[in-house]
């Protein structure tokens, strides 16, 4: 049976909450991927649906009552005898101290250490969704270097944990510049600074990753950035998300989602075609094109870990 046509086998995955920490239990000998930290969860049972799956599957193998499941990430994945698709959802409402009822190791991190730990290959993922926050501020106009530094203090004031640097009308050192000047400020805020342009460009810098525009993708056969350095790929169709998967790319832009003033040449592809697409996707994809902030939840419902914007964040 061909990777295409064999069944799909749905589990339901918990990031379990406690302020900063994460619960994670450790798999066992005798379980495939031995030795490797996981989220815990389970299979969905017939017409069960996720939430009530998770409750079940937390008080079977972790002794704890638990509320308030919301969505993060679902992510398809291809083992070698089996296909998964990942339900992730996290909650921060539970009642008692969890346990490894079947003899698992069970242990509370901290968000911070989950780059450092082994986990299924599956699980990627669901660490970088955890890393970048629902929200995606572009940069829009400025006028100086002080403009540019005062509108990026707004944005991050408001929240917002992921910024593009995306200045078209300036040369190559006058960008490697306003990154030099303002990643101090990014990184104090606990946010991610990214560039738009050239994996070069990002090596000159200390920002945490590149963007590569859709016309960039092909150029690439292999990840063009270290691994520890984050990779978005601007994609509107699925060859371009294909392309953007081959060369490693740790989250994707797909785009227009709605109507934009910006490309009114482009045709939309709407909220439901937006989903179709995410849902074969393995790392998370944020909607851009007519997003505002009310649309986020919106977006969400749609399968996006959040939202991408100019003017919505921009201001």
């Amino acid at each position: 049976m061909s990777e295409k046509s064999r069944p799909v086998l749905d589990i339901a995955v918990g990031i379990l909450r406690c302020e900063n920490e994460i619960c994670l239990s450790l798999r066992q000998k005798h379980q495939s991927h031995a030795d490797h930290w996981e989220f815990p969860g389970g299979k969905v049972e017939q017409g069960e649906l996720i939430d009530t799956a998770l409750k079940r599957e937390f008080i079977e193998e972790l002794g704890v009552q638990t509320d308030n499941w919301q969505p993060l990430i679902t992510i398809p994945w291809e083992y070698e005898k089996v296909s998964v698709r990942l339900h992730v959802y996290q909650s921060y409402d539970f009642v008692g101290t969890p346990y490894g009822k079947e003899g698992q190791r069970v242990r509370w991190f901290d968000q911070s250490e989950l780059q450092g730990i082994t986990f299924p290959d599956a699980n990627k993922g669901i660490l970088t969704a955890l890393e970048l926050g629902d929200k995606y501020a572009i940069s829009g106009k400025f006028a100086n270097a002080e403009d540019f530094s005062a509108k990026l203090n707004n944005v991050l004031n408001d929240g917002v944990k992921l910024i593009q640097l995306r200045a078209k009308g300036l040369d190559v050192a006058e960008v490697r510049k306003l990154a030099q000047e303002n990643i101090g400020a990014v990184h104090k805020a606990g946010a991610k600074l990214m560039l738009n342009g050239t994996p070069e460009l990002l090596a000159q810098t200390q920002a945490d990753g590149i963007q590569l525009a859709s016309n960039q993708l092909f150029a690439y056969d292999t990840r063009p950035v270290a691994k520890d350095k984050l990779l978005g790929a601007s994609t509107h169709n699925p060859e371009e998300i294909d392309q953007a998967l081959k060369i490693g790319a740790d989250f994707i832009l797909l785009s227009p989602v709605l109507p934009t003033q910006t490309h009114p040449d482009m045709e939309a592809l709407g909220l439901d075609a937006f989903r179709e697409l995410v849902a074969e996707i393995p790392v998370p994809v944020f909607a851009l094109g007519g997003m505002k902030t009310e649309l986020l939840n919106e977006a969400k419902n749609h399968g996006a870990q959040g939202i991408a914007a100019i003017s919505a964040f921009w201001r």
